[in-house]
């Protein structure tokens, strides 16, 4: 009986590590595709209305919660690595610091080269997600068949 317990303990756990790389597989790609949208939301505000930068984040809404948490300088956890997370932050902090013209081509060729690594690397990290909980569900069942 203590056998069967402990099998369907290291089912489910081996599933919620599953889950949990999976999450943090989707929320890179969330994250990407937030950072193009805004990009985009930015071009076209300083285009149209020549709105600042602290309204642009105000009037901006997004999925990502990493993404949103960083644009209010509050967010700590994040999927991406360290280097990612400095070079977006200092992107994001030059917009705004050169005239118009300029800072909408800045905006509209980073949103091109987000948009590249989203379709190069973004169905990687959709199908890794997947791939990760199918993986960690399968161990769980193989610990299961080992532990009874």
């Amino acid at each position: 009986m203590t056998s069967v317990f402990v099998g369907i303990l290291a089912f489910f756990s081996a599933s919620l590590v599953g889950m949990w790389l999976k999450k943090r597989s989707i929320s890179k790609w969330k994250f990407y595709r937030d950072f193009q949208e805004y990009l985009l939301f930015a071009a076209e505000k300083i285009s149209s209305e020549r709105m600042p930068r602290a309204e642009i984040d105000a009037a901006f809404r997004s999925e990502s919660k990493e993404f949103l948490g960083l644009l209010k300088g509050t967010s700590e956890a994040f999927s991406l690595k360290n280097e990612e997370i400095l070079s977006v932050k200092e992107y994001l902090d030059s917009i705004g610091t050169s005239d118009a013209e300029a800072q909408l081509s800045s905006l509209r060729g980073k949103s091109a080269e987000i948009k590249r690594l989203l379709d190069t690397d973004g169905e990687k990290w959709r199908k890794e997600a997947s791939l990760y909980f199918k993986l960690c569900v399968l161990v769980g069942v193989a610990l299961f068949i080992i532990l009874v």
